[in-house]
């Protein structure tokens, strides 16, 4: 229940904060764990799985309702479509206590050309090489989220890029984002192994090829 009158606003019926000064708009996953909050008319930036980038202002409706861009949209339906394209959003100025997660999904495409693939982790000490790897996946990583929790999801029926890309397997590679730093890591048999070596060779990994998936719009 709550005590804030109902507002029609731009054809959702609406439960503001009457506090202007307290309206944010929140940014979540699609588990409901909070990203990041911008202000009343900031901007975000939205960047697809192909790497475009889109600058959208954003209109405060209520606690669970914005405008980005021309679109209105619930909060988690708004995560729930950036999850399905594989896309990354920030706010377009982020504050020095924003600690945004991210995190991409590389698996190696031709399965003859690295004999390491679906092995563990001793098979490819030594062999490992991010050109056998393509970018497969990019999505958001909120501080309540694990590497485990990103196997299950992607071992799941309803896991995001299904028809794109594999389950995650032994020898796909996880590559975390966190306050700035990059962190790489092995699917090993058991658990995840940093793999330091994936990051500092040259970049030669496939990252930013057109993506067959159908965006879906705002």
């Amino acid at each position: 229940m709550t005590d804030r009158e109902p507002v029609n606003i731009m054809g959702v019926i609406a439960f503001p904060n009457p506090d202007k000064d307290k309206r944010v708009i929140r940014f979540i996953d699609s588990e409901y764990h909070t990203l990041f909050t911008i202000k009343d008319g900031e901007s975000i930036v939205i960047t697809r799985f192909d790497g475009e980038k889109l600058i959208l202002p954003c209109t405060y409706i209520d606690d669970y309702h914005t405008r980005i861009g021309s679109s209105v949209c619930h909060i988690c339906e708004f995560a729930e479509m950036q999850e399905r394209n594989g896309n990354l959003y920030v706010p377009s100025t982020p504050k020095i206590s924003d600690e945004i997660g991210t995190y991409e999904i590389y698996q190696i495409p031709i399965i003859a050309d690295a004999d390491y693939c679906f092995r563990p982790y001793a098979d490819a000490r030594g062999k490992l090489q991010n050109a056998d790897y393509r970018r497969s996946y990019a999505g958001m990583f909120a501080k309540e989220n694990s590497l485990e929790y990103l196997w299950a999801k992607h071992n799941s029926d309803r896991r995001p890029f299904a028809r794109q890309m594999r389950s995650m397997s032994i020898s796909d590679i996880v590559v975390l984002t966190q306050a700035g730093k990059k962190t790489a890591y092995y699917v090993d048999t058991i658990g995840f192994k940093e793999v330091p070596e994936f990051l500092a060779q040259p970049q030669k990994a496939k990252i930013n090829e057109k993506s067959e998936v159908q965006q879906d719009e705002l």
